[in-house]
């Protein structure tokens, strides 16, 4: 019987206004009646009269709200959409650009500062590479980091302490952003799925059935070889694991492990010496829809990669929460203690982070790690790179070390694939 009944002082005004003229109508006291229904109706104005429960009764709003005057060649407007953002800065590319421009323009500006390359370069063209590498790419400095299993939130405190292990982390760089369309694009055009050097030699035969929707190569839902319109930050999806670890050796980098992903976001702390203090989430320790692209967040789909700023990581990493699940370099289920490792009929390759469809918090915090197949192409899964300190030249004062402050006794190797 309670849903008879109203719930709140709003739904009982509503049901007031009715039943005042109904007790009107029976009675004959329709001076009464109307006066009610109309202290009702001012009522409900004055509390807020565009709430949910009234544009419910469009004959109730009309005279609950300001009617809009209009004229014969004008019609009510319904609110402009939300302009896109912004789209990201990228380097200029003409005839006139420098070799050490036009690679930089193209995402390789990691192959110019190999050592290789980087003695060829003037200083001003090394200086140059380094101002690009700072700009896309955000240092993670040497440390341990704490990995944890899936099931960690559910054990006992001991074997909470069985379902974690402290891995040491060489200093890396990380990808501010995900790898985008217009990324992609330049690694498709540039015959990255013809440069079989970049593949794996097991997986060539399969590198022909990595086609878009019109069999031209290149992503999944992708078509006559591009991206729809205006997706170009967008991040790329729809492609495998084989097709990531190709795009980065193209650009010269590669993808992170699991550890370097889980240290880049939890940006682990060691305030007493022993046990380090790791975030749950790139910002904090709560979740907040508003920072990352998850179900509910409103987006209903990916968004630029460069958006949601204010959901980045401490050294300005951003979305490693939210909009796309990442792939690393790291197999899955590494990390389960023995007795709960996950079985699957085939080897799966980790994934980080979530996507815009993931429903659960405990879905999407730095320490949970799915999987997928390798050759898998899904609509909700990309990546980003990862380039090792020692892979560059540097310049100026060494950029890999930290203050030692976890315990020098304690040895760990990551499980890697």
């Amino acid at each position: 019987m309670r849903r008879f009944f109203p719930n709140t002082l709003n739904e009982s005004l509503l049901a007031a206004i009715p039943l005042s003229l109904i007790v009107a109508g029976l009675t004959g006291y329709w001076t009464l009646g109307g006066a009610a229904a109309l202290g009702a109706m001012c009522v409900l104005a004055m509390r807020n009269p565009q709430q949910e429960f009234v544009e419910r009764w469009p004959w109730l709003a009309r005279f609950l709200t300001k009617a809009e005057t209009t004229t014969k060649d004008e019609t009510p407007s319904s609110p402009p959409p939300a302009p896109l953002p912004p789209p990201r800065k990228r380097p200029k590319r003409d005839s006139n650009s420098t070799p050490v421009d036009q690679m930089i323009a193209q995402g390789r500006v990691a192959l110019l500062l190999r050592p290789q390359i980087a003695a060829s370069l003037s200083g001003s063209e090394l200086q140059t590479a380094h101002d690009a590498l700072d700009e896309v790419m955000a240092i993670v400095p040497q440390g341990p980091v704490l990995v944890r299993a899936r099931c960690y939130d559910s054990l006992d405190e001991e074997a909470a302490a069985r379902a974690e292990r402290l891995i040491n982390v060489e200093g890396f760089f990380l990808d501010r952003y995900e790898v985008s369309n217009r990324d992609y694009l330049e690694f498709v055009q540039d015959g990255g799925y013809e440069q079989m050097s970049l593949w794996d030699e097991a997986i060539w035969p399969a590198v022909l059935g990595f086609v878009d929707r019109s069999g031209q190569a290149g992503p999944r839902f992708w078509e006559d070889g591009t991206f729809a319109r205006n997706q170009d930050d967008f991040p790329v999806v729809g492609i495998s694991w084989y097709e990531a670890c190709a795009y980065a050796r193209w650009a010269g980098k590669r993808l992170p492990t699991d550890a370097e992903w889980v240290k880049a976001g939890s940006w682990p702390v060691f305030p007493d010496g022993s046990k380090p203090v790791q975030r749950r989430y790139p910002w904090g320790e709560s979740m907040d829809r508003r920072r990352a692209n998850l179900w509910g967040s409103g987006h209903n789909g990916p968004v630029p990669v460069h958006i949601m700023a204010d959901g980045a990581s401490v050294n300005g990493v951003v979305q490693l929460v939210g909009n796309v699940w990442e792939w690393t370099s790291s197999t899955f289920g590494a990390w389960e203690p023995t007795g709960r490792k996950i079985e699957t009929s085939q080897p799966l390759k980790s994934i980080r982070g979530g996507a815009y469809d993931t429903y659960f918090d405990t879905q999407a915090h730095c320490q949970f790690q799915s999987g997928a197949a390798p050759l898998e192409r899904k609509h909700n899964i990309g990546f980003r790179c990862a380039l090792g300190f020692c892979d560059v030249v540097h310049t100026g004062e060494d950029q890999g070390s930290e203050p030692d402050e976890a315990p020098a006794t304690r040895e760990s190797q990551e499980v890697l694939a």
